[in-house]
């Protein structure tokens, strides 16, 4: 019987490293409402390779799951 790794959602990385929006906001140095934003799907995040280290820091994730959870979640239809 395999075991199947569940797929977490950006706010659910967010979450298990006990960090609010701001937090994360801050050490990006992005705004609150982008954070927001990333984790309903209205946009999706555009960073530098630096930015995306500094992401899977962070949230203590792989590369892997960092893309996992942001495909997850679908960009709205404005």
């Amino acid at each position: 019987m395999t075991k199947e790794k569940k797929t977490l959602t950006p706010m659910e990385l967010r979450k298990r490293v006990g960090l609010t929006q701001r937090q994360v906001a801050i050490a990006l140095d992005k705004k609150v409402a982008t954070i927001s934003d990333w984790e309903r799907g209205v946009t999706r995040p555009r960073l530098t390779f630096s930015e995306t280290k500094m992401l899977m820091a962070i949230f203590e994730c792989t590369l892997d799951e960092l893309i996992e959870a942001y495909e997850r979640e679908k960009v709205q239809p404005k």
